[in-house]
């Protein structure tokens, strides 16, 4: 009976370490988890926690590409048909997936973000802004919402996508997300800076203030 008590208790042990589904999502998440179902209509699942505990889940059919069971099989929900909007081929809609992907997880926005708090603080400083500084950053957002966006070096995880329209196409969506983001945030925090200094280090500073 010990015996056995203990084998169980060693399996419970074990059990965080078991091999489990993937569940690959059109945004290009990638969801581990035990798949307890599919249909046309969802995708089912038990997703566990950082304690282990577990709890059921679902994600509507139309937001997922595929299941890949801990076996390594893969079944493909997406589909190509104009009809529903579905314009890419499989392995097109793949590729583009990779991108958001590699975006997603490499895009750095860097110059972007220096700019928008270099943008937000100046101009409140130089013209002496204050409630109309908040129209400073929906404003540079619209602005840099049109240049190319430039693929992260090293961001790139599979060589074989370099070139790719596809590829790139879901590459700059997520990006260009991202910058639009960081854009908002810095110019924000730039305004804000600004507004700081000209209320407690120049105005107080001015002849007749």
């Amino acid at each position: 009976m010990r015996i056995l008590l203990l084998c169980l208790f060693l399996a419970v042990l074990s059990s965080d370490g078991h091999a489990q589904d993937s569940i690959l999502l059109m945004n290009g998440t990638v969801i581990k988890a035990d798949v307890l179902g599919q249909s046309s209509l969802e995708v089912r699942y038990l997703e566990f926690g950082k304690r282990g505990q577990a709890r059921e889940r679902q994600e509507p059919t139309s937001d997922v590409f595929s299941v890949t069971d801990s076996l390594g099989r893969e079944r493909i929900w997406y589909f190509y048909d104009t009809i529903f909007g579905n314009d890419l081929t499989v392995d097109e809609m793949r590729w583009f997936i990779k991108g958001q992907q590699d975006a997603g997880d490499g895009y750095k926005p860097t110059w972007t973000t220096v700019g928008g708090f270099l943008f937000g603080a100046g101009t409140t400083i130089a013209a002496n802004l204050e409630v109309n500084a908040f129209f400073l950053p929906p404003i540079y957002a619209g602005a840099i919402l049109l240049p190319r966006v430039n693929v992260t070096p090293g961001s790139i995880r599979d060589p074989l996508m370099e070139g790719n329209d596809h590829y790139a196409y879901g590459y700059a969506r997520v990006g260009r997300t991202k910058r639009v983001v960081r854009g908002l945030l810095s110019t924000f925090a730039g305004v804000a800076v600004g507004l700081a200094v000209r209320q407690f280090i120049i105005n107080p500073n001015l002849e007749g203030y």
